[in-house]
């Protein structure tokens, strides 16, 4: 169990490294300008950062079946269908950045907004790395550091979400 787990792991993470390096081959990017303030496609881009925060958030409540100890971290290793709700959360986590560009292009005014979001994503990335290697090399402490690690971004979403209710009312 743990070996196929542990496999399962290392090449979700492959698979991931493959596409993103797939992805940049090639690419040429242009500078969009930023929308204008109050128009239609800043209203969009809070709609999509507004989404973006709801679904981090969900995807928050599903680390904590690694539970605040040691010994339930072991527990949620050896449990399968904790390992698999784990390995969705953390995997989504370890592309939140990437994510976050697909939001869209923020305007002037919303650049705090996604410097925030920024900012949890860093957490939240880091808490793949070490999901990662908790996995890999069997290791509940990492498990417990990496459920630590994602529920600190937990008080980030919310500054972000207050920043998004912030612009839509002004």
């Amino acid at each position: 169990m743990r070996r196929r787990v542990a496999s399962s792991v290392a090449l979700l993470a492959a698979g991931a490294l493959a596409a993103a390096s797939l992805s940049a081959c090639g690419a040429v990017t242009h500078a969009a300008p930023a929308p204008p303030a109050h128009s239609e496609l800043e209203r969009i881009w809070m709609d999509n950062a507004r989404r973006f925060v709801q679904g981090l958030a969900t995807d928050l409540g599903l680390v904590e079946c690694g539970g605040p100890t040691l010994a339930s971290a072991r527990a949620a290793m050896a449990d399968e269908n904790d390992v698999y709700t784990l390995l969705v959360a953390y995997g989504l986590f370890g592309d939140c950045r990437q994510e976050l560009t697909n939001v869209g292009r923020p305007s002037v005014r919303e650049r705090r907004a996604l410097s925030i979001l920024a900012d949890a994503c860093g957490k939240l990335e880091r808490a793949s790395a070490l999901f990662q290697r908790a996995m890999t090399r069997h290791e509940p402490k990492a498990l417990l550091e990496a459920t630590a690690a994602s529920l600190a971004a937990g008080p980030v979403l919310s500054r972000a979400r207050a920043e998004l209710a912030t612009l839509a009312t002004s």
